[in-house]
């Protein structure tokens, strides 16, 4: 049978790529058509900041929160305190955290008795039934169950005999580690506060 020249052409251009397909170089192989594609190199293990220990004075301003408070000129008494009690630190970096009310009391006793001429001065206010607001020194606190004491001296401002939703901001005060215990802070690095975030470790 007689082919045209178009498809006589197109007989040739096949039998041509099938003959180069099958000399390949020497020393070049073709993977099988149904060979896994390679393995993508596995993302390296993101890196967890280690856990600090902060174990130097360093200057805190604590809040400790009460649901009412009682005042009778010379004792301040909190009841219904909050379980824990809140400090940030500004220097030498930014570091917010929490203690519980049982480390607060501990702390705080123990910097009272290195300051007994100049105890620390604290912001305290009142939101209900009447809203107040005074400075005070607070000395030796006592703690009972969910009520806290403390000695107290008015410096500014007035104290209720009676109040609701207390809550006592301490001025920036320089803590030390006690020396009856082996730790002060424990911390990390959060990059979501982009801060350290500590608890206390006593």
């Amino acid at each position: 049978m007689k082919l045209s020249a178009s498809l006589a052409g197109l007989l040739l251009a096949v039998s041509s790529a099938a003959a180069l397909a099958q000399s390949a170089p020497a020393g070049q192989t073709t993977p099988p058509a149904n060979a896994p594609a390679a393995a993508a190199p596995a993302a390296p293990a993101q890196e967890t900041a280690p856990e600090i220990r902060v174990a130097r004075p360093i200057e805190m301003m604590l809040t400790q929160q009460a649901a009412s408070l009682s005042f009778d000129g010379k004792v301040l008494t909190l009841q219904g305190v909050s379980p824990t009690a809140a400090f940030a630190i500004d220097r030498p970096e930014r570091i917010g955290g929490t203690m519980t009310t049982e480390q607060f009391v501990k702390m705080w006793n123990a910097t009272v008795a290195m300051m007994k001429n100049d105890p620390p001065n604290v912001a305290l206010t009142t939101l209900g039934p009447v809203p107040t607001q005074a400075i005070v020194e607070l000395g030796a606190a006592s703690l009972s169950g969910s009520t806290l004491s403390f000695n107290t001296v008015v410096l500014d401002g007035t104290v209720p005999p009676n109040g609701q939703l207390v809550s006592l901001t301490t001025q920036p005060t320089v803590f030390r580690p006690m020396k009856e215990v082996h730790g002060f802070l424990k911390c990390w690095w959060s990059p979501y506060w982009a801060q350290r975030v500590c608890r206390a470790d006593w």
